[in-house]
């Protein structure tokens, strides 16, 4: 073939294959090619619609990667630190080898097995007052009565996990209402094995002394050994610290992955990966708008609310108070005396004040706007239809409030929407700007086609 046919051919088929690949691009922002597998990759997820009909929310999600970019919030370290963990996280999931993880994992499980099997394993709750060694008479009786008073009340139904969150001297268990994880029996002090070999199931022991001080224990699951499915977890991270010394960990997607040439064995690991960098940064840059640029002050909130008001009328009637259960009628006048008051938003701080001092809960409230079908107490107390059971430790529950039969008299009625519409309004603004700073250009052509490649 002669040279300048050559040439001319070699001419011809780079500028096909500029064309061809100027033509997987969907769209361009400032210039920069957006390409239609990616397109593809996310339309794929979303819901049933065109492709026409998804375009402006992709639009928007690239426009705010591109800012957070230009920004500079990739190469904020926490932002750095965060993409290495998630990162670590998809990379394990083509470098590991599920069915074998699952496989060594079992057999390390069983190797074990005889060790794990010695002991019966239990889950319990307690609740705990602690003592120091040199404690006074006094101190010891203080912290007896407490425990006397908070086992009476769970002796008369009060709920564990509640007394536990707010008496308990535990603060790691505190916050789970005082329950601990799997453990064999002999794991635990000799006083509490001592009270778990009588314990029936669910059910509580009376305060008694340890070395640490004052104890009431719940018996909440028992079995004769830790399963696997108890141990996995703990298993797989003995496993992963192990690293490539794990038979599950393929070697050779692994050198892959450090060599920087994943995507050549997996294709989509490139589209993945750039999920969760583009995910990521648009999470930090929505975050730092919604505290900085669109933040909302109460004086905001409330000028938006009186603008839009005729928004959130209501169908059914509400009924704006709080529902207070506690232990007697005595009570509740002296609960109803004290929050007259004072204003409602006040009304559960100045119940918990009143309630400080208390060795266990004399009265719970629950304050809010509450339409009719969906608080069983607010049906029948206010509304006059259906019925109720009593909280277990309190014997009386009464309301304070009032109707609101047209709509809210207050944005703090209807905050989370005022809030969502409020900063929906400030994203739309947002938007419209980016839209200006950066130029935004679809290929109707490269578009049509996307039906044509698998998407939804």
């Amino acid at each position: 073939m002669p040279r300048y046919l050559l040439g001319v051919l070699l001419l011809l088929l780079v500028s096909v294959s500029e064309m061809q690949a100027q033509g997987d691009v969907v769209l361009y922002i400032e210039g920069k090619p957006v390409y239609r597998s990616e397109f593809e990759y996310y339309y794929r997820k979303a819901p049933k619609q065109t492709p026409e009909a998804y375009l402006p929310a992709f639009i928007n999600y690239k426009l705010k990667v591109r800012y957070a970019m230009d920004s500079g919030l990739d190469t904020v370290s926490a932002f750095r630190r965060q993409l290495s963990f998630y990162e670590g996280r998809l990379v394990k999931s083509y470098v590991v080898d599920a069915g074998m993880e699952e496989q060594e994992a079992r057999f390390i499980y069983e190797r074990n097995k005889q060790r794990l099997q010695t002991n019966d394993w239990v889950r319990i709750a307690h609740i705990s007052k602690y003592l120091p060694q040199n404690a006074t008479p006094a101190a010891e009786q203080a912290a007896q009565a407490v425990m006397d008073s908070i086992y009476s009340a769970l002796r008369s139904g009060a709920d564990f996990s509640l007394l536990a969150r707010r008496y308990s001297d535990d603060a790691d268990s505190r916050q789970v209402g005082g329950l601990l994880p799997w453990m064999p029996v002999n794991k635990n002090m000799q006083e509490w094995v001592n009270k778990l070999t009588v314990l029936e199931k669910n059910k509580i022991s009376v305060p008694f002394y340890s070395p640490l001080g004052l104890h009431i224990v719940k018996w909440v699951e028992r079995k004769p050994f830790a399963s696997y499915h108890d141990k996995k977890e703990e298993i797989q991270a003995y496993m992963e610290h192990g690293g490539v010394c794990s038979s599950s960990v393929r070697k050779d997607v692994l050198a892959l992955y450090r060599s920087g040439a994943l995507a050549g064995k997996y294709p989509d690991w490139a589209l993945r990966l750039q999920e969760v960098h583009d995910g990521l940064l648009v999470s930090y840059l929505t975050r730092k708008y919604q505290e900085t640029e669109y933040a909302c002050s109460e004086a905001d909130l409330e000028h938006y609310f009186k603008q839009h008001k005729s928004d959130y009328a209501w169908d059914l009637p509400r009924y704006k108070g709080a529902v207070i259960h506690c232990r007697n009628k005595k009570m509740a006048s002296v609960i109803k005396k004290y929050l007259k008051k004072k204003p409602m938003e006040e009304w559960k701080s100045a119940l918990e004040k009143l309630m400080m001092h208390t060795a266990v809960p004399q009265a719970s409230i629950e304050v809010g706007v509450f339409i009719i079908g969906k608080n069983q107490y607010v049906d029948k107390l206010v509304f006059k239809c259906g019925s109720f059971e009593q909280v277990p430790g309190f014997s009386y529950t009464f309301v304070m409030g009032k109707k609101l039969k047209k709509g809210p008299e207050s944005y703090l009625d209807v905050k989370e929407s005022v809030i969502r519409d409020y900063q929906a309004i400030h994203e739309d603004s947002w938007m419209k700007e980016l839209k200006r700073k950066y130029k935004v250009e679809i290929n109707q052509e490269v578009l049509k086609t996307v039906n044509n490649n698998g998407s939804n």
